[in-house]
């Protein structure tokens, strides 16, 4: 159903999107002079880490994640609030989609907090990956659900891979990254199994190199807090860069534009 009131949110968000990219422009560079003693074999481990976690938990660690937070709950809510936009087709219940997935956002920033923090202390800054892996899964599965999509369909994972890598990117490879993923709106094509897990190790590396020297740090007993805290952080920019492109992908269902 095309409303007025969808143009002007989507117009709204476009500007928001605008913003985030011109916030990315360039990654900021944290204690290069540190950084640079980072060793590179960490890097490889740290990739293959994040490799693993995905293969394992698309392949076998879905129904266990949906056993941690109330799925049907979330997927009558989002009938409840589609209906209520139909009938009302007002601003507040078109933005009741993004209300009620902040809710579930909260709770997995809480999550990763703990176990980032909790195993920071102890110095393990690798065997949290696939706690943390799980986790930003677990939030985008929320948000999809939040938003009408069936995150078991191919395409919906292919989708939410292509999130974790642009919410990791900056400039060109960012943009590239929103191109695809707005093509969405457009047309959906079923990804092959192949295309599956090559953007698994593209997702994987952005995530790799983004929290390369945040992973070292964490390795190192109680100043691994430091470390432990960014998962929280990365998680928060994965949610972020989620809820623009799947509010995008709702307004544009309901917008002329």
């Amino acid at each position: 159903m095309k409303t007025k009131i969808a143009d002007k949110e989507l117009s709204a968000l476009i500007n928001k999107r605008t913003k985030y990219l011109k916030q990315h422009a360039a990654k900021k560079e944290l204690a290069p002079e540190l950084t640079a003693k980072v060793p590179e074999k960490l890097r490889a481990t740290l990739n293959a880490a994040f490799c693993k976690a995905f293969e394992v938990i698309y392949k076998n660690g879905t129904p266990l994640i949906d056993k941690t937070y109330n799925k049907k709950n979330a997927e009558e809510q989002y009938q409840i609030n589609r209906f209520a936009y139909e009938v009302r087709q007002n601003k507040k219940s078109l933005r009741a989609f993004s209300r009620q997935s902040n809710t579930s956002n909260s709770i997995n920033l809480l999550i990763s907090g703990v176990e980032g923090i909790g195993l920071g202390l102890v110095g393990c800054g690798i065997p949290d990956i696939p706690l943390l892996t799980a986790v930003i899964l677990r939030s985008l599965y929320e948000i999809s659900t939040n938003y009408g999509y069936d995150y078991t369909n191919p395409e919906e994972q292919l989708y939410q891979l292509l999130i974790i890598q642009g919410a990791m990117s900056y400039g060109d490879n960012l943009k590239n990254c929103l191109d695809q993923l707005d093509s969405y709106t457009q047309t959906v094509v079923i990804p092959s199994e192949d295309t599956i897990k090559d953007q698994i190790k593209a997702s994987a590396s952005s995530l790799a190199d983004e929290m390369l020297f945040l992973k070292f740090v964490q390795g190192i007993p109680v100043v691994g807090v430091i470390g432990g805290v960014s998962d929280t952080v990365f998680l928060h920019r994965i949610q972020r860069f989620a809820k623009l492109n799947y509010q995008y992908r709702l307004l544009k269902q309901y917008s002329d534009s």
